[in-house]
């Protein structure tokens, strides 16, 4: 056998028992719950007849007196739980006559969790960012996994993982992970880490959850009840938070000055000579008098001293006599 064919063979083996599980996932036991929404079930097995009332006394109503409210049922093995009609009417049901507990009205609820298993932290609305290359996890908490563990023969409760990348494209599977019909059997489901987001395009992207079967989401699409809340992220390499340092770069700008016409006058340079004046810088002296002695001749005074001696010897004899 050829690889074509195995995997051909292992995709319609798949296909059969997601049928038989959808199909076993519709058979209600005595007692058993029924969701707000769900189509197709077959509630023979719980005591209603076929052209016959059920009726709902009410949350806190007593058993046999006025009903608070009557639902007509035509074909048991073709029941509707019409929102219209079991909105607000949860819990018991029984039947008109004999007042025999037939089946439970429940709310459906479901919600999705996602988690960066490669940095451990769960997207949330205040960590919107996953980094492209991680590898992401999903966990589902919900109340219809009792259609896996009450209703005879069923492998669990479908539930669809969806994923909207950028532009709008819907992924049915991430990797080799089925998204869609998804069977749980618990009221927390965690697919592990099964999302390598290396290999799909950066961008935003939104999950959420849809509880399937039996149709419930198609006829009741309610927030929180069949729809879970969307997860919302951001996948980049960057962090968005992260807001990069402006590099500031100098700008030289050249400054063009207007041009002012400039005319240059040749102006004749006349060289003046102009004559030194000349300031006497003889400044007079005044020079006391000085006697000078005459200048006498060698022995002349010795000469004129012995005449004086002489005139003075006769003028001493003159007297004498």
């Amino acid at each position: 056998m050829t690889l074509k064919h195995t995997l051909l063979l292992v995709c319609l083996c798949l296909a059969a028992v997601t049928g038989l599980a959808a199909a076993a996932s519709n058979t209600i036991p005595p007692s058993g719950t029924v969701f707000i929404g769900e189509q197709g079930l077959d509630i023979s097995a719980t005591g209603v007849a076929a052209n016959t009332n059920i009726v709902w006394y009410g949350t806190s109503g007593n058993i046999g007196s006025a009903p608070s409210a009557v639902v007509f049922v035509t074909d048991p093995a073709d029941f509707y739980v019409s929102p219209a009609l079991f909105s607000g009417k949860t819990g018991a049901w029984f039947t008109e006559t004999g007042n025999t507990l037939a089946f439970y009205v429940q709310n459906p609820q479901i919600s999705i969790r996602v988690f960066d298993v490669t940095a451990g932290f769960e997207v949330t609305k205040s960590t919107v960012w996953v980094p492209k290359g991680d590898t992401i996890s999903f966990q589902v908490d919900n109340n219809v996994y009792i259609i896996g563990t009450t209703r005879p023969g069923s492998a669990g409760a479908p539930i669809t993982i969806r994923i909207r990348g950028p532009n709008g494209v819907e992924y049915s599977a991430v990797d080799s992970f089925s998204l869609t019909n998804i069977l749980v059997n618990s009221p927390t489901y965690m697919t592990g880490p099964v999302w390598y987001t290396g290999d799909y395009p950066i961008g935003n992207y939104s999950v959420w959850a849809e509880s399937t079967g039996n149709d419930m989401n198609d006829n009741y699409p309610q927030e929180g009840q069949t729809i879970s809340a969307k997860v919302t992220f951001l996948m980049q390499s960057v962090n968005p938070l992260i807001t990069p340092t402006p590099t500031t770069v100098r700008t030289t700008t050249s400054t063009t000055l207007p041009t002012i016409a400039t005319t240059r006058t040749t102006v004749p340079v006349t060289t003046v000579t102009t004559p030194a004046t000349i300031i006497p810088t003889t400044v007079p002296t005044t020079i006391p008098p000085t006697t000078v002695p005459p200048t006498t001749a060698p022995g002349f005074g010795w000469t004129i001293a012995v005449a004086s001696l002489g005139a003075a010897a006769l003028v001493l004899a003159a007297r004498k006599g």
